[in-house]
């Protein structure tokens, strides 16, 4: 007979097993994994819409000066910097900069924009979403008032 505590722990250890052997079949296939993680940059909470799955791929390019307007993303975003850097602040000011290289989970619900420092920069994002709900709400549009994007959440 197992233990209570031996019944917890075993679907701790059966899911640290598959990420371990994921992560392992990924560096099998020669492949380096760009992102591992659970968090938003900022340490948020991610969570996946309910719905028929929908993915989108953009390539953003911020030139040098623009400044794009504050926007959150009610579905979580990823994020791959091709070229540049750029500085993203949240409306509550929270500072992150990522280099090309970096890869980011972006935050979620939360009002942000990134500016492009010391150059263009060109980033890869990743939108896992779901049919009918918007990539990206900028805070007077319609959707703002069904999405929850806080100013700072």
């Amino acid at each position: 007979m197992t233990s209570k505590r031996e019944r917890c722990l075993k679907p701790l250890f059966l899911a640290a097993t598959l990420v371990a052997n994921s992560l392992t079949a990924i560096n099998a296939l020669g492949a380096d994994v760009l992102l591992d993680t659970r968090t938003s940059w900022d340490g948020g909470s991610v969570a996946y819409p309910e719905g028929k799955a929908r993915v989108t791929s953009v390539i953003l390019q911020i030139k040098p000066g623009e400044e794009p307007p504050f926007h959150c993303h009610p579905v979580p975003t990823m994020g791959y910097v091709l070229r540049g850097s750029v500085e993203v602040v949240t409306a509550g000011g929270d500072r992150q900069r990522f280099d090309e290289g970096s890869a980011l989970l972006e935050v979620m619900t939360t009002m942000h924009r990134g500016r492009a420092v010391d150059g263009p920069v060109d980033i890869v994002v990743f939108y896992a979403g779901a049919e009918g709900i918007p990539t990206t709400v900028l805070p007077d549009s319609k959707e703002a008032a069904t999405w929850a994007c806080g100013g700072d959440d």
